[in-house]
């Protein structure tokens, strides 16, 4: 009994259930403004809004690795002087480098408009200002992560999402379509950037100290951005591709059986999102961290199965639920797209673990799966159903790769 009691009182039990709980009701809100967004837009926008989120998503590999560059080293380090300083200095290169992206991807967005087919091209537009403030509130959120702050980032995600789902109704229905969509995601972000604002202000206080050397930073950014790129890639890119090579409609019905598909993704994400903070902490500290590994692994099996012999079972009803009839076509793919992101789970809990504990050299199989993935996809897509198998492969042929390194892991980090 006081065993349990004491695995209660736990940083990883109760973080991982304020993470569990609240992105759980994150991601239940993000299935609401995707369902949403379908049933207003139709097909064919829904299909647009999907293909610029996806942008967004491959983008959000700069957010990724700088996220947990600034997660690593603030939860690693000791002294509060240091953990401010950094914060400052993250902060101000946050605006630095989003704006420098969005600049970029106001300049790229008439040949972003062309090669996606975009439907609404002023959508495109909104682009770089989405990027730029979306920028700042993940370093912002990273922050909140390295602290162990997971309530209040749990909160930051939700003020954004309400204003989101609230603002996209409001400007769909005045008939803004896309645009309006991209609005609500642009003044979302901006009210999240402000909530942050509010938890970690007294930390922003004062001038800012000395900079943080920036090699130990990028040797370990790089790998972890190359990581992200490739990662990201392999749920994102499928999307990209089949928006350029089908139809409108077959694109817009292949992006919303993604984002059920997902639902294990978001499922995991929680976990891993607690774990990488605490190992790295362990780590640091010369203590034990396995445990934490090995639970978080059981906690994503569990989830996977569940979800994707839901899908299995009960495709039919979950389209009919939630996108209506018009969607039924994808019954017959939906939980292979769910076995597909079960597989990308799993790689990332195993790359975001040998990360937690500096082990970068990881990321090379992951780029060269992602890659696999993209020239298969590129090459062969004669439908839906093929597009997915080659993902499925590409995933599968990753996370073999990833256990078979864990004992060469094990047996290095014994010998240190």
């Amino acid at each position: 009994m006081n065993k349990l009691i004491n695995f209660t009182k736990h940083p990883f039990f109760t973080g991982s259930m304020t993470m569990l709980i609240g992105l759980n009701i994150f991601n239940a809100g993000q299935f609401f403004y995707h369902l949403l967004a379908a049933r207003i837009l139709g097909k064919a926008y829904y299909g647009d809004l999907a293909a610029i989120l996806s942008i967004i998503g491959e983008i959000g590999i700069i957010h990724l690795a700088i996220g947990m560059t600034i997660i690593r080293f603030i939860a690693s380090e000791k002294k509060e002087n240091t953990v401010n300083n950094y914060i400052k200095w993250f902060s101000w290169w946050s605006i630095l480098v989003g704006g420098v992206i969005g600049i970029l991807a106001l300049v790229a967005s008439p040949l972003i408009i062309k090669f996606l087919n975009i439907t609404q091209p002023a959508a495109i537009y909104l682009l770089g200002p989405a990027l730029f403030v979306s920028l700042i509130v993940s370093v912002g959120r990273s922050i909140l992560q390295g602290l162990l702050k997971f309530d209040k980032y749990v909160l930051s995600m939700m003020a954004e999402l309400g204003v989101r789902i609230l603002l996209t109704v409001v400007l769909a229905a005045l008939g803004y379509a896309v645009f309006g969509a991209m609005s609500a995601i642009v003044i979302g972000t901006l009210f999240s950037i402000f909530v942050i604002k509010f938890f970690v202000g007294t930390r922003l206080k004062g001038i800012k100290g000395a900079r943080p050397k920036i090699q130990p930073l990028l040797k370990y950014a790089v790998p972890v951005f190359v990581q992200g790129l490739a990662l990201t890639s392999m749920y994102t890119v499928d999307v990209l591709m089949v928006k350029h090579f089908f139809s409108p409609e077959k694109a817009g019905l292949y992006a919303a059986m993604g984002i059920l598909g997902r639902t294990v993704f978001y499922g995991a994400a929680p976990i891993t999102s607690v774990m990488f903070p605490l190992i790295s902490k362990r780590y640091a500290r010369g203590e034990g961290y396995y445990n934490i590994f090995f639970l978080s692994a059981i906690l994503i099996g569990l989830a996977s199965a569940l979800i994707v012999g839901f899908f299995w079972l009960f495709s039919n009803f979950a389209i009919l639920a939630l996108y209506g009839s018009d969607f039924l076509e994808g019954a017959s793919f939906l939980w292979l797209i769910s076995l597909f992101m079960a597989l990308v789970s799993f790689a990332s809990l195993f790359v975001q673990f040998y990360l937690s504990i500096g082990k970068t050299e990881i990321v090379w199989p992951v780029a060269i799966a992602s890659g696999l993935q993209a020239i298969l996809i590129w090459f062969i897509h004669p439908d839906l159903l093929t597009v997915i198998k080659l993902s499925i492969l590409s995933s599968a042929l990753l996370v073999a790769a990833l256990l078979v390194y864990f004992p060469f892991h094990a047996r290095s980090s014994s010998k240190q």
